[in-house]
């Protein structure tokens, strides 16, 4: 009987042997979606008005429901209370009103009419936990408290780079907290009604602290909005040290996801974050060469078998 040639055994041989290989590794990747789950929102009724004073354009948005209202508010703290305004009675769409940093006022409310329009509802309590606008920071940043409402405070020494777009104080400070060095804030509201709930300007400062004796006085309402950074990351030489004892640190951020920029009384008019879904694939080999030693020397040996 007369044997193939070495070699054109193997040539036949490997690709059976690829084959086998691969749909092996194929099996043992696995892909995984994993979906955060969606805030389900309830509110309690307040009141139900003719009239009330509108939140001014930041403020109000277009929303397809009550519920997505409900939702919205929850995404977009402070929020104390949300005034949904009924739009096409057929749809169930209105408008959402938000008041951020304000508690309901019934004294400011009219009922003198036949069919109220406005559905006044208290702090939405959600199932899946509340929203916060950290971008990833910390939990601190969502509502912020100012250590003070100032006027004509310089800018950073440079400016070009600690100057930026914000959307309101929340992702100001939230900026500030992911920084490599930030020690304080000053958020520049460029909205009507000087907001600090919607869109600016934001200052970061990489070192020292406010310097009250450097403000302006004010001509009428303050237009700057001072904040210390209480999410600071780590020194460098901290985190050398830890790094060097086997413990990785990753700053003192326990913040959140998704981010959403600030709307509370701005010029946001982002659609209803109610979730989100994330897909992840194990990584595996993008494929064999002939070249592999475990396929030759399979082959190898299936040849020698023969």
């Amino acid at each position: 009987m007369k044997t193939a040639p070495f070699w054109v055994s193997i040539a036949l041989l490997v690709p059976r042997v690829l084959a086998v290989l691969t749909e092996s590794i194929a099996n043992s990747a696995t892909s995984t979606t994993t979906t955060a789950a969606a805030p389900s929102c309830t509110a309690s009724p307040i009141a139900s008005l003719c009239s009330y004073p509108e939140p001014g354009p930041n403020f109000a948005v277009a929303i397809d429901s009550r519920a997505s209202c409900w939702d919205y508010c929850n995404a977009h703290p402070p929020c104390d209370f949300v005034i949904f305004s009924a739009g096409n009675p057929n749809t169930g769409t209105g408008t959402c009103w938000l008041y951020p940093g304000e508690t309901f006022d019934a004294s400011k409310g009219s009922t003198d009419c036949t069919n109220p329009s406005l559905s006044v509802y208290s702090q939405p309590v959600c199932a899946g936990g509340s929203a916060t606008t950290t971008a990833g920071a910390c939990a601190a940043t969502a509502t912020p408290s100012a250590i003070a409402s100032v006027c004509g405070y310089p800018t950073p020494g440079d400016c070009f780079d600690d100057c930026t777009a914000s959307t309101g104080a929340s992702n100001c400070l939230s900026q500030c907290a992911k920084a490599d060095s930030c020690s304080y804030v000053v958020f520049n509201p460029k909205n009507p009604g000087n907001s600090p709930y919607a869109s600016g300007s934001c200052w970061m400062y990489p070192n020292g602290t406010f310097n009250a004796g450097s403000v302006t006085a004010c001509s009428g309402s303050p237009e700057q909005f001072v904040y210390n950074n209480l999410c600071p990351k780590p020194s460098p030489s901290s985190s050398s040290n830890s790094s060097s004892s086997g413990t990785e640190t990753a700053g003192t951020t326990p913040g959140s996801t998704t981010s959403a920029a600030s709307s509370s009384n701005g010029t946001e008019t982002a659609g209803n974050t109610t979730g989100s879904t994330t897909s992840s694939k194990n990584s595996a080999p993008t494929g064999l060469s002939l070249t592999n030693p475990l396929a030759i020397g399979v082959a190898i040996l299936m040849w020698q078998a023969v």
